[in-house]
């Protein structure tokens, strides 16, 4: 009897319990129901375990590039019509250290050497410019490629063949795109527009004087690179 006491004890709370139900369902009808599973939804979400975030990671990168460029406005460097201009256009090497510091910004700093078409005034002009730049990426994981635009300044040095006959600062912008064929290696191609202000006025030896005054030089340039990512 024992038993069967409390089967029948379990069924009538069990009944009673639905019953109860009901009536809280009955109070609030069905679009009260509907209401409190929305609500109670992202508590149930939150509760549910998704797996371990995984946190960004920096990485460095290593970028050498060849390149080609042209006076855009030489300004004070070239003197009125009629003298020779002793900046002209040219190619040469870039080599650049950086790090991508966030998922869509990094920095880098470069070495940018360059020889220029100096119309005889130099036996070979080298325009040496040491950068700083600062990149906004724009990537998904549904390609390999990566798009990218920045900003950035420095030194620029120009005279006979790594010396210094004038420098002053710069400021550029930039914009290009990488291929990754591996995670490790890229190919790009980034262009380039600057403006450069030269401080120090010098003479070729012709007897006139160049880079006095004036309010900037602009080069653009375009640049093939190869960039290796560090793990």
């Amino acid at each position: 009897m024992g038993a069967v006491d409390g089967y029948t004890a379990a069924v009538r709370a069990a009944m009673q319990l639905l019953s109860s139900r009901r009536a809280r369902i009955a109070q609030v009808g069905p679009w009260g129901v509907a209401l409190a599973a929305l609500l109670a939804a992202p508590r149930v979400a939150a509760q549910t375990p998704t797996g371990p975030v995984i946190p960004y990671r920096p990485f460095g990168f290593v970028t050498g590039a060849v390149s080609t460029s042209s006076v855009l406005r030489a300004d004070a460097i070239c003197p009125p019509a009629g003298a020779v201009c002793p900046l002209g256009g040219g190619g040469g090497i870039f080599v650049g250290y950086g790090r991508r510091h966030r998922p869509h910004r990094e920095w880098m700093l470069a070495y940018d050497l360059s020889v220029r078409n100096a119309r005889n005034l130099f036996a070979s002009a080298t325009l040496q410019q040491f950068r700083f730049d600062y990149r906004w990426v724009a990537w998904t994981t549904r390609t390999n490629f990566e798009g990218f635009v920045g900003v950035g300044g420095g030194l620029a040095v120009y005279g006979e063949t790594f010396l210094v006959t004038t420098l002053g600062p710069f400021v550029n912008v930039s914009a290009g795109g990488l291929y990754h064929f591996s995670p490790f290696f890229s190919v790009g191609l980034t262009t380039r527009v600057e403006a450069l202000r030269f401080l120090v006025p010098f003479d070729t030896g012709d007897g006139v004087v160049r880079g006095s005054g004036g309010v900037a030089t602009l080069l653009a340039s375009l640049y093939l690179t190869l960039t290796w990512r560090g793990p």
